[in-house]
């Protein structure tokens, strides 16, 4: 939060690394089309291949320290929106609200601390947070307004 406060040219290399940290969706599977090979492995036409993005986006050879969650990070090309002629279509608009939420949430939260255990959606594609605890504290220019 203190380096988007004081550097909010920052957010939207944070936002696409809350996007690579979460991964939303989990994995797709694809068919080879042709024989191939993958980082030294062969794949033959036909063979089913497991696209798994958590994974991707935590590869060593990818990103410099890649299991730490850094706001700064660049270069950034994770692959939580896929890539390709199949990439996701909504993959701006989504940049764009939560870079909307974080300048917002920025201005008006002073402080903010887990209060409990996440609870992740039980589901084997898209996966998420469905109950986060939190405490927060409103900066004291809102509080007083209030």
């Amino acid at each position: 939060m203190a380096k988007l406060r004081a550097d909010a040219s920052l957010i939207p290399g944070a936002v696409d690394e809350m996007i690579r940290w979460a991964s939303p969706v989990r994995h797709f599977l694809r068919t080879a089309t042709q024989d191939c090979e993958i980082a030294g492995k062969a794949i033959k036409a036909g063979d089913i291949v497991l696209l798994s993005y958590p994974s991707a986006n935590r590869d060593e050879v990818a990103f410099d320290d890649p299991f730490a969650f850094r706001v700064d990070r660049k270069p950034n090309r994770h692959l939580a929106f896929g890539t390709g002629p199949r990439v996701c279509l909504g993959q701006h608009l989504a940049k764009m609200e939560l870079m909307a939420f974080m300048r917002e949430f920025l201005g008006r939260i002073d402080h903010i601390e887990l209060a409990g255990s996440a609870r992740f959606t039980q589901s084997t594609f898209v996966g998420g947070i469905k109950q986060l605890p939190v405490r927060y504290r409103f900066k004291p220019s809102l509080e007083q307004a209030a």
